[in-house]
């Protein structure tokens, strides 16, 4: 029997009919990416398309750009999509509002349950924008495919950035609508959340990727550990054909880091040698490991990311923090306390 997607926000949306006839009757924007699909696998745009018609005057694009192809920190320019006859407007960036004055804004994205993630630090800054007009606000809600679980630092307001903006903890355990829901309790929009199922079951359903670099059931499970390297001069695996369940540079004494996860549980690791096309040490062979997930319940992706910092501070000799404002480790864990714990610094950071 054919595998379907689960019942999502926009799959509610489309049958009800109430909703689609006052929307029909109103000027919409969705906020929405190629990625997202409704349960009999249709792109979202051109499903809702088909029901309200001419009311729906444009896409609004996040991090990735429509395509959901765009490597990291673009958004892509506005344009036109063809097949749609609909222009797109970017977010990403220092834009936040350049598209025209509608009466509702639908939000399709799937979130992969981390604060960093910007799909939804986006739509946050997006209803700041708003300033207060009446734009209504509808969410069409996808599972957490991370679960419930919380790990790692609530934000420090001093590191507040696109990569670390709501003030949950870094794993936050919540969906996309759960999330912006709890972010309007300060602003009043007129919002609702058409709600999904609150989780995925890991491999139970096949894995659409929201954006280039997680383009499978592993390296969603394996991010919250693998994207610590963003602040570092160790690849997470970016050009290569296994991004964010493989690490590497070179001369990196991958065999010792290998024996150092042992315990680790939930996770196999294997060495590894690749040369990047792009992003860190491209076109440079590196020395690394491959990492395989053998048990989804057991695997703690936080406190493995963790480790692999420690390890790596402690035995890689060119081991550098990527520079920023500070630091960008700092920026992306939202505190600088993960780094002063690597440092042995004042104390050590626990999941909140």
């Amino acid at each position: 029997m054919e595998q379907r997607l689960p019942l999502n926000g926009v799959d509610r949306l489309l049958h009800d009919e109430g909703m689609l006839t006052r929307l029909s009757r109103q000027s919409v924007l969705l906020l929405t990416n190629q990625s997202a699909l409704t349960q009999d696998y249709r792109p979202s745009a051109k499903a809702l398309q088909q029901k309200i018609g001419g009311a729906l005057k444009g896409i609004l694009a996040p991090e990735h750009g429509w395509s959901g192809l765009l490597p990291e920190g673009e958004g892509g320019s506005d344009g036109w999509d063809a097949a749609l006859g609909l222009p797109i407007w970017s977010l990403y960036g220092q834009k936040r509002t350049p598209f025209p004055s509608v009466d509702v804004i639908v939000i399709d994205l799937q979130d992969v349950g981390l604060r960093c993630y910007t799909y939804a630090a986006t739509c946050a800054q997006m209803m700041e924008a708003l300033g207060g007009n009446d734009t209504e606000i509808i969410v069409c809600d996808r599972p957490n495919p991370l679960g419930p679980r919380k790990a790692g630092p609530k934000l420090d307001p001093a590191f507040r950035s696109i990569v670390g903006y709501l003030d949950v903890s870094w794993q936050h355990g919540q969906t996309l609508g759960q999330l912006l829901s709890a972010f309007n309790e300060s602003l009043g929009v007129p919002l609702t959340v058409m709600p999904c199922q609150p989780f995925y079951e890991p491999y139970n359903s096949p894995w659409i990727p929201p954006s280039p670099n997680l383009p499978s059931w592993e390296a969603v499970l394996l991010y919250p550990a693998l994207v610590m390297l963003e602040g570092t001069n160790v690849s997470e695996g970016r050009g290569t054909t296994l991004p964010f369940t493989s690490l590497g540079a070179p001369g990196l004494p991958h065999e010792g880091l290998i024996a150092f996860l042992k315990s680790h549980p939930g996770v196999h690791a294997r060495p590894l040698t690749f040369t990047p096309t792009r992003s860190k040490w491209a076109g440079q062979e590196c020395q690394g490991v491959h990492f395989l997930v053998t048990d989804v319940q057991a695997l703690q992706s936080y406190e493995l990311g963790l480790d692999i910092l420690r390890f790596l501070y402690r035995h890689y000799e060119a081991f550098e923090w990527i520079p920023g404002a500070s630091y960008f480790i700092d920026s992306l864990m939202g505190t600088d306390a993960v780094r002063k714990e690597i440092e042995g610094g004042e104390k050590k950071v626990s999941p909140s």
